[in-house]
């Protein structure tokens, strides 16, 4: 199977190209300064030089705050390049994987979503990346999978859990919003997820994240659980509460974004990967939890 990527520089495509490896896969992943998914003519291109089996759609603009000052970047990347790479798809008989997201939510359900919950984004990023969603359905919707994914992190790339880990040695104390529930999930079980539906015939809208539902402060409360005994230096002494409305960040965040992944498991017959069990693999790669 010959796989054409996008966004293999950000934190998922960085681990897809990781897993890749073990598989009987052929991968290409340009370089966003090579290939931007906003430029049509580059993408079609592209497409049309590797003749791919299946394209993976991960390029994103992923600022949620930089997405309110600067909503034409967000636009141009999530949803007008949605379009291109589902355009190109189209012309040349191509499946495509199209990335996600939990912020096409409002949060206002007060339970997991499922996949017919109707969007209601409630900030730029959101919207951008619902209206991309619209535009790959549209384009191609006998060929394409719309997988949704929430609170991503891994190795590659700035995220909630390298920040925490540089604050914990920085910084006697800290404060985390309690007031924001959703699904931390670790980006290289999203990888493996995502390299297994290339060889599922599945064209629908499909959530995928980690399992267990927390807030961002007890999740920094773990994080801080499990890297403590393994390190000498940490200088923070103090994990403290704060709303939201006290974080003052400038998009708003829906309340609870968690998502139901009860037709992922119809899909590959297994369980998601726990929310802990991900964050325990995330720290081990990065040289953390070694005798664990």
């Amino acid at each position: 199977m010959k796989i054409l990527l996008f966004g293999g520089s950000g934190q998922l495509g960085f681990d897809i190209l990781q897993r890749v490896a073990d598989l009987n896969f052929t991968i290409v992943s340009p370089v966003s300064s090579e290939v931007n998914v906003s430029n049509a003519d580059q993408v079609f291109y592209l497409t049309e030089k590797i003749a791919p089996d299946i394209i993976i759609n991960s390029a994103a603009y992923t600022n949620v705050d930089g997405a309110e000052q600067s909503p034409e970047d967000a636009f141009a990347i999530n949803r007008d390049g949605a379009e291109n790479v589902a355009r190109a798809a189209a012309k040349f008989g191509t499946r495509l994987i199209h990335i996600s997201t939990d912020y096409v939510f409002d949060g206002k359900k007060g339970a997991p979503y499922v996949e017919s919950d109707l969007p209601n984004p409630q900030n730029v990023y959101g919207r951008s990346k619902l209206d991309g969603e619209e535009r790959v359905l549209s384009v191609l919707p006998n060929r394409s999978l719309i997988l949704r994914t929430s609170w991503l992190h891994g190795r590659k790339g700035k995220n909630f859990v390298q920040t925490m880990l540089k604050l914990f040695a920085e910084r006697e104390e800290i404060r985390v919003v309690n007031d924001q529930f959703g699904n931390p999930t670790w980006t290289g079980w999203v990888a493996e997820v995502v390299l297994d539906l290339t060889r599922i015939p599945c064209f629908c809208v499909v959530h995928a994240a980690c399992g267990g539902i927390t807030n961002w402060f007890e999740f920094t409360k773990e994080i801080h659980r499990m890297v403590a005994p393994e390190l000498t230096q940490l200088k923070i002494k103090r994990i403290e509460t704060q709303s939201t409305a006290e974080a003052g960040r400038k998009a708003t965040r829906p309340e609870f974004s968690a998502l139901d992944c009860s037709k992922l498991r119809g899909i590959i017959g297994r369980d998601p990967m726990s929310w802990q069990h991900g964050l325990e693999a995330h720290l081990r790669e990065l040289g953390y939890l070694k005798d664990r």
